[in-house]
């Protein structure tokens, strides 16, 4: 790449001083014009453009002042390094020579290797501040390109998250139709099946009846469930929350689960405080409660007992609900609880529903095997 040569203008009415200084700059190779007083110098400046001015102070008609202010008042000269060669050493002098637009001055008589060490350092900054310049171009450019990738991004993304709300919304409404049109023939099913089973003397068909019976109720549940999960999940469900005793709660989901707690022989006890209340929606948390403590009572089968304890660790309300005999397996401990998640971890949709309403009241469900046993906490209440 070819090496720039500076240009450089040299202003001054004493031709001995333009001789000397312009031998000087030329060995070091620099390219010199020379003016020999402000309106010459204001002529070459409209004509040509220079990397530097060497600019006297004491002229005649025009003094390197008022040079200056004219060079500063043309606003592609503002970068223009400008230096003063003046006999001027008073501060007074130099400084007003700051304040109207010099970068820097040399006094008269000059010495030589300061002069060339001055003029090199301007002409640095000169190129630092273009460069400097160039890249700050460069870099707006670059936003303003980043800018309207993103903005294009953002109108992208928010196709896309509209395409996704009107799915999502497609999704909540067909499995609500779903939902509604499976209950209503099974609602059928089971009123059918309960005028056979008192019609039929046979045995045999009676326990037919029942299987079939439970196989409906099974789908009836989770289809009640499911539309109860979409509810939730959309936010359509609006929490009811009042004052409840917890220990009464309890009770009421113990209650609706009293054929399975019969059925697999477990004694249940409630350890809570008879006066301990928190603000729930009443219907809905016996709902979870009733997930709960059915997972864990036929996940412990053949257990005996289900304990359930209440303890206060740093503010938390926490609830311990203790199994027996089985601990949780790692992919039961690891499980995320999908809504609609089948029972390969031993996990159906009503401990599912019970995590995503305990979520919704602000509270979390959390699993451990604490003395090789399961329990299941419910922490945050």
């Amino acid at each position: 790449m070819e090496t720039k040569i500076n240009s450089i203008l040299i202003v001054d009415d004493t031709p001995k001083n333009l001789q000397v200084l312009g031998n000087t700059l030329k060995l070091e190779n620099f390219k010199v014009e020379f003016a020999i007083n402000g309106f010459q110098a204001l002529e070459w400046i409209e004509k040509k453009e220079f990397d530097l001015i060497l600019l006297d102070v004491m002229m005649p008609e025009m003094d390197g002042y008022e040079v200056c202010e004219k060079i500063r008042a043309n606003d592609k000269n503002k970068n223009l390094p400008i230096i003063f060669l003046t006999a001027k050493t008073d501060s007074e002098s130099i400084v007003r020579g700051f304040e109207i637009g010099a970068q820097d001055y040399i006094t008269k008589p000059f010495n030589t290797a300061e002069l060339l060490v001055r003029v090199k350092t301007q002409l640095e900054l000169k190129n630092s501040r273009k460069k400097l310049e160039s890249l700050n171009e460069w870099l707006d450019g670059e936003v303003k390109k980043r800018t309207l990738e993103l903005e294009n991004a953002n109108v992208n993304l928010e196709k896309a998250n509209n395409e996704l709300m009107g799915l999502d919304k497609a999704k909540t409404d067909f499995l609500t139709i779903i939902s509604n049109e499976i209950r209503t023939p099974l609602n059928g099913i089971m009123g059918t099946l309960h005028i056979l089973k008192d019609k039929i003397d046979s045995i045999e068909m009676v326990n037919l009846l029942n299987v079939l019976n439970t196989s409906v109720v099974r789908l009836e549940k989770f289809s009640s469930y499911a539309l109860l999960i979409t509810s939730i999940r959309t936010q359509k469900y609006k929490l009811n929350t009042e004052s409840v005793n917890f220990a009464e709660l309890i009770d009421f989901a113990l209650f609706e689960l009293s054929n399975v707690i019969k059925e697999n022989k477990v004694q249940i006890s409630n350890e809570l405080p008879d006066d301990m209340v928190f603000d729930l929606d009443n219907k809905l948390f016996i709902k979870a409660l009733s997930g709960i403590f059915e997972t864990l009572i036929r996940h412990c089968l053949g257990s005996t007992l289900l304990r359930i304890m209440f303890k206060n660790v740093d503010s938390r309300n926490i609830i311990e609900i203790i199994g027996q005999n089985t601990p949780f397996s790692s992919d039961q401990l690891e499980s995320d609880f999908n809504d609609f998640t089948d029972d390969k971890n031993g996990f159906g949709i009503e401990f599912n529903l019970a995590n995503l309403i305990v979520q919704a009241h602000g509270a979390r469900i959390e699993l451990q095997n604490v003395d090789n046993q399961p329990v299941i906490y419910l922490i945050g209440l």
